[in-house]
C-alpha cells in the first residue's frame, strides 16, 4: 500500500516539475520573441523623422510606453516617465547599463500625437506610431490591447508589466547596481 502511495506521489510530482518545465519554456519562447520584436524595430523612422536604431538600445534598461495622447493618464503617465528617464538614463543595472524609451502611440492621427509629444516633453523618447490604433502590429506583438508599459532588460527579457510608472520605478531601484 505505501509503495502504490509513493508510486502515485512521484509520477504526481514528475508531472508537475514536466507543467512547470514547459511553463519556463513557453516564458522563455515569449522573452525571445520580445527581444526579436525590439530588435526588429531597427531602422524604422519615428513620428519625429527620426531613424530608431537598435544599436542605440542594445545592453540598456528599456521601456516600452504604449499610450495614446487621447487618454488623460496616458498623459499624465509620459510625465513620470520624463522624470524617470532623467534619473536613470546612465544609471548602471546588473541586467543592462542605462536607460532609453520608446513610446509606441495607439493613436491613429498624426496631429493629435506630434502635439502630445510637445506638450508632455517626450521628445527624447524613440517615438513609434503606425496610425492603427490598438491594430496596431507592433502593440499585437507584444500582446498589448491598452495602455500599458513594459520594462524590458538588455536580454529582452520582460522585468515588469504594469501602467503604473511607480511599479517601473521599483523594479529599476531593485536592479540598480548601487543597491548591493
Amino acid at each position: 500500500m505505501n509503495f502504490n502511495k509513493t508510486k502515485t506521489q512521484l509520477i504526481g510530482t514528475a508531472g508537475l516539475a514536466a507543467v512547470v518545465l514547459l511553463s519556463a519554456s513557453k516564458k522563455e519562447n515569449i522573452q525571445q520573441l520580445y527581444a526579436q520584436q525590439v530588435a526588429g524595430m531597427d531602422g524604422r523612422t519615428t513620428v519625429l523623422g527620426d531613424t530608431l536604431r537598435a544599436d542605440s538600445l542594445r545592453g540598456k534598461m528599456l521601456i516600452m510606453n504604449f499610450w495614446a495622447s487621447y487618454d488623460p493618464m496616458s498623459r499624465i503617465n509620459n510625465y513620470q516617465l520624463v522624470q524617470l528617464s532623467e534619473q536613470y538614463e546612465s544609471q548602471e543595472f546588473h541586467n543592462g547599463q542605462g536607460l532609453e524609451v520608446v513610446s509606441v502611440s495607439l493613436d491613429k492621427f498624426r496631429s493629435p500625437l506630434k502635439k502630445a509629444i510637445e506638450t508632455d516633453g517626450t521628445q527624447d523618447f524613440h517615438h513609434l506610431c503606425d496610425y492603427k490604433g490598438l491594430e496596431s502590429p507592433i502593440a499585437q506583438s507584444f500582446d498589448v490591447n491598452r495602455p500599458v508599459n513594459l520594462l524590458i532588460d538588455k536580454d529582452g527579457k520582460i522585468i515588469a508589466r504594469d501602467f503604473a510608472v511607480s511599479s517601473l520605478q521599483q523594479a529599476l531601484d531593485m536592479m540598480a547596481c548601487n543597491n548591493e
